[in-house]
């Protein structure tokens, strides 16, 4: 593979990755309304601001000390919220 594509490709593929996810939750949302998946579109939106303030300004990732552990804060959030819309998803449809 090209070193240049590859460059790009590991610059874009996150971003694509959290834009297609983010499509998700809101497609998941319109249908459901439920709390949960708002939980996990804020979460993966504040994610998809720190990738912004790595690639922008990666000197102030690097000089706050805390950035790495709220942003994986945020990753547990987002989880935490799919994992409770599939809990009551699942609730709802059992008999």
């Amino acid at each position: 593979m090209d070193s240049g594509f590859n460059a790009l490709l590991q610059a874009i593929g996150p971003l694509l990755a959290t834009l297609m996810i983010a499509a998700a939750l809101i497609l998941l949302w319109r249908r459901s309304r439920s709390v949960w998946l708002i939980v996990s579109l804020v979460a993966e939106l504040v994610s998809l601001g720190f990738r912004g303030v790595i690639a922008l300004a990666p000197e102030l990732a690097q000089s706050a000390p805390l950035f790495f552990s709220v942003w994986l804060l945020c990753s547990i959030a987002f989880a935490a919220g799919l994992l409770g819309y599939a809990i009551e998803s699942t609730q709802k449809s059992a008999p």
